[in-house]
């Protein structure tokens, strides 16, 4: 089970690597697009600097990095639930990103490593659930703490990018 807990910390940087890397020069590529069908978006990320982002994802991965290291270490159902849940809710992300690039029908920064990573992702997830007995409120606070934790990286990255 290890080296499924650590899956979720390496998939997680293979993915945000593709989004660190392109996600400025996309909004700045497609800020009339993004300004006219998605405001809310595009306000978001008008100012968000390559740097501001990266700093937004050191800060989820030192949150997942714990949770996979707490789910190894300690080595019981708690741990194991919410490593689960929360690596459950990074895969719904990669659906997410993959239901953005066809909405606004183009290329998006995370969209090929969403492709990439959400197959195996489904499959460490099935294996898993095979060797665990799930505790629904372990795995939901498991993804809880996934969904909190843009509230903290989102303002890391806000800030950074401030001028």
């Amino acid at each position: 089970m290890s080296t499924f807990a650590l899956a979720f910390p390496l998939l997680f940087v293979f993915h945000d690597l593709e989004e660190i890397i392109g996600m400025r020069r996309f909004v700045s590529r497609n800020a009339d697009m993004l300004r006219s069908r998605f405001p809310f978006l595009y306000k978001r990320l008008k100012d968000c600097s390559t740097e501001g982002f990266a700093l937004a994802v050191m800060e989820e991965l030192v949150v997942f990095s714990a949770i996979a290291i707490a789910a190894i270490f300690f080595d019981n159902a708690l741990c194991w639930d919410v490593w689960f849940g929360a690596f459950s809710g990074l895969t719904a992300h990669y659906v997410v990103h993959i239901l953005q690039s066809a909405i606004v029908r183009m290329y998006i920064p995370a969209v090929l490593t969403s492709i990439i990573c959400l197959p195996l992702s489904i499959l460490i997830l099935l294996h898993c659930a095979s060797l665990l007995v799930l505790n629904p409120w372990h795995v939901s606070l498991g993804l809880l703490i996934v969904a909190l934790n843009m509230l903290p990286a989102l303002k890391i990255a806000g800030m950074k990018s401030k001028p």
